[in-house]
């Protein structure tokens, strides 16, 4: 298969930050997202750090958030890939968890609910 001519390249793979890094700003996150009412934990192994992102009452639905180098500045990146916000806009990340998180954790206790 051909390439056309007039195709825009490929976007380069994200740049994940080093582990003190990632820590420094994925802990700022955890605790916004602790105020908010989600549990997290931060897993230090493997590649890079990721913050996971749960509710108490449904741990088994939530969001790993990684830090990632894009577009000039260290960004917080959901676990589908979703670039959130960069990493100087906690709130606004903890938001966009928000809205993503809680569509999920509602239907898990409507289905309970209907049993």
């Amino acid at each position: 298969m051909r390439i056309p001519p007039n195709a825009p390249p490929a976007l380069p793979l994200p740049t994940y930050s080093g582990p003190w890094r990632g820590r420094w700003h994925l802990t700022r996150l955890a605790h916004v997202l602790r105020r908010d009412g989600w549990t997290t934990q931060l897993r230090t192994t493997g590649h890079h750090p990721l913050l996971r992102v749960y509710a108490k009452a449904a741990p088994t639905i939530g969001e790993s958030v990684a830090v990632a180098w894009g577009n000039g500045a260290w960004w917080y990146q959901s676990s589908t890939g979703l670039w959130l916000t960069p990493c100087n806009h906690v709130r606004v990340t903890a938001d966009k968890l928000n809205i993503l998180l809680t569509p999920w954790v509602s239907a898990a206790f409507d289905a309970l609910r209907d049993e």
